[in-house]
């Protein structure tokens, strides 16, 4: 898709826009490897698109990347116009920008891909001293209570150190955009997982849900990443119901448990979600894009059953993709044993045969 999208690109006079002026990068390096698996598995565990959506725009406008992290977290997207949203924002730290052409391969269409080749020159061709409009920062107002000091603590700990504050800053404000507590909640979840954190910063956050409920969840997730766990104590401000300081204060003098491995989630896709997937899917009028579509979500969710890539192959008019669909399902399928029952959906003995002979050599 890449090289008939660059193509098509280059030969249309409206996008060549010259006497351009190259715009100031402060980007050089991108993130190390294993800094980037981190945070786009951060994005991946987020249980919404539009979740999904405002992480990987945090992590676009706070990091350096190149454009193969870039395209790896478009294509956890299911839909085109998340990929747009997020690809414009990560084009302004992308390190090797002149390759970014290769985000487009991210794309089930032609359509959006024009719309950010667009964007990338139009902003391309502003002057140097190009100035954005201004917006206001958004305002965080937490509660006037006594926030414990981490910098000179020296007692045990359960992560490195906290995160820098202008990263914490903006996931508080990431949090607290999200007008649904539900959301909030969810979102908070994420963090307290996938960041250390003093208590200062997660009072902070844990201020940020209206239900005192809610907020001893958060700590109960965020306990076991808590950089200075001996100023726990102050957290307890946050509860005015004296149930709740009870139980909050019961949860901070309870040992962690030790050496007792922690229990992974399952992998699967709900019903409800694979209805919509399949509803994306086949809302599509070519086979070509249908293949495309498929294979992203494919990527993106990576936890199918058997039962759902037979519904899933159904999509499709013709045995070449049903077979080329299913051989690429398969590295994504949990129940892989059961996976010889997906010959069941084609037409011809041949393609029978053929993923049969697929799958022995998989054994």
């Amino acid at each position: 898709m890449k090289a008939s999208i660059f193509t098509l690109i280059l030969i249309i006079p409206a996008m060549l826009v010259l006497g351009q002026r190259p715009q100031p990068h402060r980007c050089d390096v991108p993130l190390p490897d294993h800094i980037f698996r981190q945070k786009q598995r951060s994005v991946s565990l987020q249980p919404t698109e539009e979740l999904k959506l405002k992480v990987a725009v945090a992590v676009a406008t706070g990091n350096c990347l190149s454009v193969e992290q870039v395209r790896s977290i478009a294509e956890l997207f299911i839909d085109d116009f998340s990929r747009l949203n997020f690809a414009q924002a990560a084009w302004h730290n992308t390190v090797d920008r002149e390759n970014f052409y290769y985000v487009y391969d991210a794309f089930a269409y032609f359509s959006t891909v024009f719309m950010l080749h667009d964007y990338v020159k139009s902003v391309e061709s502003r002057p140097v001293d190009y100035l954005p409009p201004y917006e206001p920062p958004l305002s965080l107002n937490f509660p006037a209570l006594e926030y414990p000091v981490y910098e000179n603590y020296r007692g045990p700990s359960n992560c490195n150190y906290p995160i820098r504050e202008d990263d914490f800053l903006r996931l508080a404000a990431q949090v607290q955009s999200n007008t649904s507590e539900s959301n909030r909640a969810l979102l908070l979840s994420q963090i307290a997982q996938n960041n250390c954190l003093s208590v200062s910063q997660a009072m902070k956050l844990s201020s940020l849900l209206q239900s005192e409920g809610n907020r001893l969840v958060f700590f109960r997730n965020a306990i076991s990443t808590i950089f200075d766990p001996g100023n726990l104590q102050y957290g307890a401000q946050l509860f005015a119901h004296i149930p709740n300081k009870a139980a909050y204060n019961e949860l901070i003098n309870q040992p962690l448990p030790a050496d007792i491995p922690v229990e992974q989630p399952p992998c699967f896709v709900p019903d409800e979600e694979f209805n919509q997937i399949m509803a994306s899917i086949r809302k599509e009028s070519f086979n070509s894009t249908k293949v495309t579509l498929a294979k992203q979500i494919l990527r993106s969710k990576q936890c199918f059953t058997t039962v759902q890539i037979k519904e899933m192959l159904k999509l499709f008019s013709f045995d070449d993709s049903r077979l080329e669909m299913a051989k690429f399902a398969w590295e994504f399928t949990t129940d892989r044993d059961n996976y010889y029952q997906v010959a069941d959906v084609f037409t011809f003995s041949s393609s029978k045969e053929e993923l049969m002979k697929f799958l022995d050599g998989r054994e």
